[in-house]
């Protein structure tokens, strides 16, 4: 059980990046903490927990921005079918059943989502008690399994409050091992120039004061926090993910595109990349990232053992990648 456990987690791992293993009692050395000057403010309740950092105050002056982030995969990061499903199995197939301890030494409950899934999906959760992380699994087993339909839209309905806002990306993600290391400056937002005037935030965001640079944002080792996101000692080529196909089958043959070349894509250098972040879901953006040729002949199929003889069609098909990365792929 504990090697079907195992290879459950590296397979999800594309769709659910995992952080490194956690204990059941939410106190495990790679449980998410907050930082050191927060300490005191975890919140028990569901509403205050998803308004703590509420992205809609970015659109006051970062309207564009905002709308382009708000119909994404980033701002559903929490509640989407796909994710829902795999959480729900993932909980009650994988850490429900599993009674022996991690390749850490540590035991898996249902706790230990908070650190391989949540964080990345929400990464406020860090702020959340345990009672309440307990009360956020109880809402995803009922979003899926609840045979009252209104019951389970209810459920879904709360739980798409969550979601990966602008603060997750612009400071908890903004530096190297900063969601886990707590390493950027709660009051400040990070950017890849650092030119927004520090004034503007303080005037208008609420406990925010300052506007830092930050390089790590335009690397790709920054969407591998969460693309990628497998234990340091997990090698590659047991942890297949989305970064692990960058890495091998683009950037190691000469690939020089970053992530944010193709899914962030800037106008100008005067303006803002792009927060939509198309992906397989933008049938455009999907239909340039892969090419297909298709060549159809007519031909018969003859059935020996009946005596038949079925109009068949030969289909020979190319498919070419210009992704930097396998498809399909999360």
């Amino acid at each position: 059980m504990r090697f079907l456990l195992t290879v459950f987690l590296l397979i999800t791992a594309a769709l659910i990046p995992c952080a490194a293993v956690a204990s059941g009692s939410g106190s495990g050395i790679h449980v998410p903490t907050i930082p050191p000057d927060q300490a005191g403010e975890l919140i028990s309740n569901f509403d205050e927990l998803a308004s703590k950092f509420d992205a809609k105050v970015c659109a006051e002056c970062h309207e564009d921005v905002y709308n382009q982030w708000a119909h994404s995969p980033k701002a559903h990061a929490f509640s989407t079918e796909r994710v829902l499903q795999t959480w729900r199995t993932f909980i009650k197939q994988g850490l429900d059943r599993e009674k022996n301890p991690d390749w850490s030494g540590e035991y898996v409950t249902r706790m230990s989502i908070k650190s391989h899934c949540l964080w990345c999906h929400a990464p406020v959760i860090k702020y959340a008690t345990d009672d309440l992380v307990a009360e956020i699994i109880d809402t995803i087993i009922a979003a899926v399994d609840d045979p009252d339909k209104g019951k389970r839209e209810a459920a879904k309905g709360k739980l798409s409050k969550l979601n990966l806002d602008c603060y997750g990306c612009h400071n908890m993600f903004a530096l190297k091992d900063g969601y886990w290391g707590n390493t950027p400056k709660v009051d400040a937002i990070y950017g890849p120039t650092g030119k927004v005037d520090p004034a503007n935030h303080s005037e208008n965001v609420p406990n925010i004061t300052k506007t830092i640079k930050s390089e790590y944002l335009t690397s790709v080792n920054y969407c591998a926090t969460c693309h990628h996101g497998c234990p340091d000692s997990v090698p590659f080529w047991q942890c297949k993910t989305l970064y692990t196909s960058y890495v091998e089958n683009y950037a190691l043959k000469g690939g020089k595109q970053r992530c944010q070349d193709c899914h962030m894509t800037k106008p100008d250098k005067d303006t803002w990349a792009d927060h939509s972040f198309p992906g397989v879901h933008n049938k455009d953006f999907f239909g340039n990232a892969l090419e297909m040729e298709i060549e159809a002949e007519a031909t018969h199929f003859i059935n020996n053992y009946k005596n038949e003889l079925t109009p068949t069609l030969c289909l020979k098909v190319k498919l070419t990648s210009h992704s930097g990365h396998g498809l399909p792929n999360g």
